[in-house]
């Protein structure tokens, strides 16, 4: 049984999932699903009339496409119609910092060029540049003037490793949220002036009961041979306009489904995960079974996000897109491995451009975009119109999306939700029914028996009363038979 089930795996995953029209059902299978978004356009150093080497990565401020480039140690700035704006390969250093500098009893002062970098940030207040083969952090403002480095981190940590900074996000306050190279302690913060302040979003090692009584037991020399357990390794950051930071990371061996957070400023993860799988990518994948097929679950390295809550994950391992609504429920899934024009092979970076999707292709030296399809704005319009508040527009929208895609479970279950406020129990059911709601179906039942309870709370009662009082009927009269009492009227 369990060869013929792999044998089936083997069959259909690549022919499934090589087809990027599909969603995952509640049970957990491969269904078909509308695209929500499809091909647009690219542009590359051709198109834009330069050259990209090794674009890392990309941020969209105001409407401008920053570029970040290792191969060439370079910023490009790129306008909303792809046309190159300007290139910087060195930095010249600000008056104001220079003065600092003097301060500090430094004295050369050449233009700052960049080495192998990877991360980019992009605020009002400055852009931040991760120079990872120069192990610090290189900040400028936006006349591209170097208005701070950061470079000696005073944690315990780097006294034995370098401090390489691989990916950089900012927060309203400016402080700073770094991914670290061969740092798995979690992601690094740093304060205004880059002293370190604590690791954030701790990934804690998991044990089963067994490993941790083995442990227990064991001497020090034992447990210096024992594999080093190591939490798991982000692989970037996003800050949001509330300071919660979304995150991606690398699957553990026996944890797959914790790759996506949502960070708040305590530390604690928040994301919501009430669809029905986890933020994870892929749910249906092999493990180590040969080398035809790709194997394992998905390999996460950028997020980015809308305002309405809805965010999407890049997977490398696949080139797919995965796109969630604030819940956790997967909306649509997007995106395709080859050296066409409109497929990726090696994703490294995403961003939104409005509406737009920008992927960026490290191998190909390109960057895809994805616009919405007629199916995936009215799924955000939905989503958009249920986060404001206005539940009967949503509800209007995802009837229309229903149109689009018959198999589309959770506009059955939008549905539901604004039948729900509005008293409709018995209409909210039917609709929960479809969408496989247990949740809301449990609270749906539980209003609608209310309801039915309430509106027949007299005959309720009145049959109650009629039971009651013959019950006590018969026992009056079962009293006087067993005490011999029988009376006559003369």
């Amino acid at each position: 049984m369990k060869l013929f089930m792999i044998f089936s795996m083997l069959i259909s995953l690549p022919v499934q999932l090589s087809v990027v029209r599909y969603n995952y059902s509640y049970y957990g299978e491969v269904i078909h699903s509308a695209p929500g978004m499809n091909f647009a356009t690219y542009f590359n150093g051709n198109t834009v009339g330069t050259t990209f080497s090794s674009p890392e990565d990309i941020v969209v401020f105001d409407d401008i496409i920053y570029m970040i480039d290792s191969g060439n140690n370079s910023l490009f700035l790129i306008d909303s119609d792809f046309g190159l704006i300007s290139q910087h390969a060195s930095f010249p250093i600000n008056a104001e910092y220079q003065e600092r500098l003097e301060e500090a009893g430094q004295t050369e002062f050449l233009d700052i060029t960049l080495e192998s970098p990877y991360g980019l940030e992009v605020k009002d207040s400055a852009i931040y540049i991760a120079d990872s083969g120069n192990f610090r952090i290189v900040k400028l403002n936006h006349n591209f003037e170097v208005i701070d480095i950061f470079s000696d981190i005073n944690d315990a940590t780097f006294d034995e490793i370098n401090f390489e900074p691989r990916k950089i996000t900012v927060d309203g306050s400016e402080r700073m949220y770094v991914v670290a190279r061969n740092v798995y302690e979690g992601i690094l913060e740093l304060d205004t002036d880059g002293d370190f302040n604590r690791f954030t979003g701790v990934n804690p090692v998991s044990l089963n009961p067994i490993e941790i009584f083995q442990r227990s037991i064991m001497t020090e020399e034992q447990l210096s041979q024992l594999q080093l357990y190591l939490p798991t390794e982000y692989t970037n950051v996003v800050m949001n306009d509330k300071n919660f930071i979304y995150a991606t990371s690398k699957p553990a061996e026996d944890n797959a489904e914790n790759i996506i957070q949502l960070i708040n400023p305590k530390g604690v993860d928040v994301l919501k995960r009430n669809g029905y799988h986890p933020p994870m990518g892929d749910i249906q994948y092999i493990e180590g079974l040969n080398n035809y097929v790709i194997e394992g679950p998905s390999s996460l390295v950028d997020i980015a996000y809308t305002d309405d809550g809805i965010f999407t994950v890049l997977d490398q391992k696949r080139s797919r897109l995965f796109t969630y609504d604030s819940e956790g429920n997967l909306l649509y899934i997007n995106g395709d491995d080859g050296a066409q024009a409109d497929k990726f092979s090696e994703g490294v970076s995403l961003a939104y451009l409005n509406d737009n999707l920008l992927v960026l292709d490290r191998k190909a030296r390109s960057v895809i975009v994805y616009q919405l399809t007629n199916f995936g704005a009215k799924v955000n319009e939905a989503i958009k119109y249920h986060t404001n508040g206005e539940f009967e527009l949503a509800s209007e929208v995802w009837e229309e999306v229903l149109i689009l895609n018959t198999n589309y479970e959770i506009a059955y279950n939008g549905i539901g939700k604004y039948y729900l406020r509005e008293g409709l129990y018995k209409e909210a059911l039917t609709y929960f029914n479809l969408g496989h709601d247990k949740y809301y179906y449990s609270k749906a039942y539980k209003a609608y028996r209310n309801e039915i309870l309430k509106s027949n709370f007299g005959y309720i009662l009145g049959g109650i009363v009629l039971i009651a009082g013959t019950v006590i009927g018969l026992k009056i009269k079962s009293t006087y038979k067993k005490g011999g009492s029988i009376f006559y009227e003369d």
